[in-house]
């Protein structure tokens, strides 16, 4: 038999008009990789500033100077680094009270450039994240230095590099962060190290600063309804004409966020401090006018006593965080892990809170309403105290599984002792039974209630005149074994399965079990039946059959299984007939 041989491949020279080889997978994939983070981190910032070009836009067209587009981006720059909480310096005065929405539409930008690159990348975040948060803080970063280079030197605003490298990075990996870990998730070796009560304890703080700022909301609205006067005035006043007009109203849309603050630190009892005017529940200090809308819903008067009402909003805030944590650990009846879920939520609140506070306040200036201060160190502890004591009160009750108070509240909860096991074919203990009695003893074993070795299925049976029925030709039939099929009924809502033959003889329902059963195609599914009702009902006969100390109180005899036991039993009580 001759063998084939696969034909060999020949390697063919490359001539000159022949392409020449692909490059390495590993070249191709390195390049690719470099353009998704190259195309992601430009394009967050490129987006980021052309969002406030129309803002820069306006502002050029209030000042009156003419519109031109080297001035609208010119002055789109300052308003990129403030986007980034970079201190500014205008006039040589120093302005750090930055406006927070934009500030929250460049972390929803960046987030989503990081999302993409990413997920473009392979959404691994052991080798793809790393290198997509360095791109994103490297280009915010060495962008926010070269913008603040570029200004030139005879411009109103000014910016220190160190300020804006530092703030620019620090702002954009945070909000790279939180894309990378919306669009990855944590790691599994990672959850594994967390405590179990670790995602309760985010979802606590997160129900807890929802609330405190939906909370300062609405005091902001409250306070703008009842100060409408003041807040119409200082419109008027700061903005005359149509154009400066809608230039003040976008910049108080921009520091809505900024009064959001605001309102909930006033709501937990620090207050705001504005120069030298300073308003919280229980006190009120006079200073100037305020020429800003936003900041002329201040109270200038003494507050009422009532007003001391509105600390119930920051204890229900508390409650929520409490709720929060015990709704996530409701399967976990240990009550240590609940307070520490609790009181990691109730710091985490706190923080963020004063971190809030932080970034809403600063210098206005050098002047009489200078500086902008929420008190964070009056905040933090009021957050605890507030916060933190509702919380840990509700986190420490925690309401029974509903499954458990059913059981202790059925009735034969205490008379199931075991589960019933699921019998198919001969019963338990039929094997050991049929042992002892070749043997010509007695089954091992009893019964559990009575300590005996009978069976309970003819305790029944009536002792007197068992014989005479028998000489008198009556019935002899030995009593058949119990039904090898098993009959499936409904107790409590739940399908079971039950032998059909009660232990003493008689059906679930303590009927005789020769009686007839009932048609099952008329319909009729007869008495209700369930284990526990036949037990209670065995142990109720027992107990009667001991009170009343007659002959069924003593041990019954042993009935015969078999006709050879029945002639041996005859036998033995001296009947001649046999």
């Amino acid at each position: 038999m001759s063998r084939t041989h696969p034909p060999r491949s020949r390697s063919v020279p490359a001539t000159p008009d022949a392409p020449g080889p692909p490059p390495s997978d590993g070249r191709s994939d390195g390049l690719d990789r470099l353009r998704i983070l190259l195309a992601s981190a430009m394009g967050t910032v490129l987006v980021s500033y052309g969002i406030l070009l129309p803002a820069a836009a306006l502002v050029v067209l209030t000042a009156g100077t003419g519109m031109s587009a080297d001035g609208v981006f010119a002055t789109a720059i300052p308003l990129w680094l403030a986007a980034h909480q970079i201190p500014l310096t205008v006039v040589g005065a120093p302005l750090s009270v930055l406006p927070l929405l934009p500030t929250l539409v460049l972390v929803l930008v960046v987030a989503g450039g990081a999302r993409w690159s990413v997920r473009r990348l392979g959404g691994r975040i052991r080798t793809d994240a790393g290198a997509v948060l360095a791109a994103q803080a490297g280009a915010h970063a060495a962008v926010a230095v070269l913008a603040s280079a570029l200004l030139p030197a005879a411009a109103p605003v000014s910016v220190a590099p160190w300020a804006a490298m530092v703030g620019a990075g620090v702002v954009a990996a945070l909000a790279a962060g939180l894309g990378l870990l919306r669009e990855c998730g944590v790691p599994a070796e990672w959850r594994a190290r967390l405590p179990r009560w670790a995602s309760a304890t985010l979802r606590g703080a997160a129900a807890g600063l929802l609330a405190l700022l939906a909370a300062g909301a609405t005091v902001l609205a409250v306070a703008m309804v009842l100060r409408a006067g003041e807040v119409e005035t200082a419109f008027s006043t700061l903005a005359p004409g149509f154009g400066s007009s809608l230039g003040v109203f976008v910049l108080s849309v921009a520091y809505l966020p900024n009064a959001v603050v605001a309102g909930a630190s006033w709501l937990l009892g620090p207050g705001v401090s504005v120069g030298a005017a300073a308003a919280s529940p229980f006190t009120v200090a006079g200073g100037p006018r305020m020429p800003f809308p936003l900041l002329a819903a201040m109270p200038d008067t003494p507050p009422p006593a009532w007003v001391l009402v509105v600390l119930l909003v920051p204890l229900a805030a508390g409650a929520a965080v409490g709720a929060a944590c015990r709704s996530a650990l409701a399967d976990l009846p240990d009550v240590r892990l609940r307070l520490r879920a609790t009181v990691a939520a109730a710091v985490l609140v706190a923080v963020g809170m004063v971190v809030a506070a932080l970034l809403a306040g600063g210098r206005l200036a050098a002047g009489q309403f200078d500086p902008v201060r929420l008190r964070p160190e009056l905040l933090l502890p009021a957050v605890l105290l507030w916060v933190g004591g509702p919380a840990l009160l509700v986190a420490t009750f925690q309401r029974s599984v509903p499954g458990a108070v059913a059981l202790r509240e059925d009735p034969g909860f205490d008379e199931i002792e075991d589960e019933p096991q699921e019998r198919t074919g001969v019963p338990d203990g039929a094997d050991d039974s049929a042992d002892a009695r070749d043997a010509g003893g007695e089954p091992e074993g009893g019964d559990e209630e009575t300590g005996s070795g009978s069976d309970d299925r003819f305790d029944d049976e009536p002792e007197d005149g068992a014989d005479d029925g028998a000489e008198d030709g009556a019935d002899t039939r030995l009593p058949s074994e119990p039904a090898r099929n098993l009959t499936a009924v409904r107790a409590r809502g739940h399908d079971r399965e039950v032998a059909p033959d009660d232990a003493d003889g008689s059906g679930l329902d303590g009927s005789d079990p020769d009686a007839s059963e009932p048609d099952p195609d008329s319909g009729d599914r007869g008495p209700a039946r369930t284990p526990t009702a036949a037990r209670g009902r065995r142990k109720g006969r027992r107990q009667e059959r001991d009170e009343e100390g007659g002959p069924a109180a003593a041990d019954p005899p042993r009935t015969p299984q078999t006709v050879a036991e029945l002639v041996a039993q005859r036998q033995a009580e001296g009947d001649g007939d046999w």
